[in-house]
């Protein structure tokens, strides 16, 4: 989180971060830091994002998509509330195949449009046992 932090701030982008390494303090002064939009991004490990309640989120980037399907809602879900949009972005990588399947179930029935390069590898690689 700190590395991807420090890369964004170089590029110019006000950015801050939680993580389990950081001290309350710490990960205080950088959620009033988002909240008040003085550094409108923040990288946050899933560990540190839990239990986090913060309105007005506008984008949410999966750098590493979750194991399963309802920790990529919860994460996501953040965009989304009290009536709002919003937009994610997630990285797939190889070893994402277990979400891959569920993840364009998710997208069908939200009634989004699902890229057919997703639909090809969650046919290939992301069906779990049992589908």
């Amino acid at each position: 989180a700190d590395a991807l932090e420090d890369q964004l701030y170089h590029e110019g982008l006000p950015t801050t971060s939680i993580h389990g390494d950081r001290s309350q303090r710490e990960r205080e002064q950088a959620l009033h830091d988002f909240r008040t939009a003085r550094t409108p991004i923040l990288v946050a490990t899933d560990v540190a994002a839990r239990g986090l309640d913060i309105p007005n989120v506008l984008h949410v980037i999966n750098y590493d998509m979750p194991n399963n399907i309802d920790d990529y809602v919860h994460r996501i879900g953040r965009t989304g509330r009290a009536g709002n949009t919003g937009l994610t972005t997630g990285f797939i990588g190889d070893n994402d195949s277990n979400i891959l399947y569920d993840l364009v179930d998710l997208l069908k029935e939200a009634d989004q449009e699902v890229p057919e390069w997703l639909t090809g590898m969650a046919r290939d690689r992301g069906r779990r046992k049992g589908r």
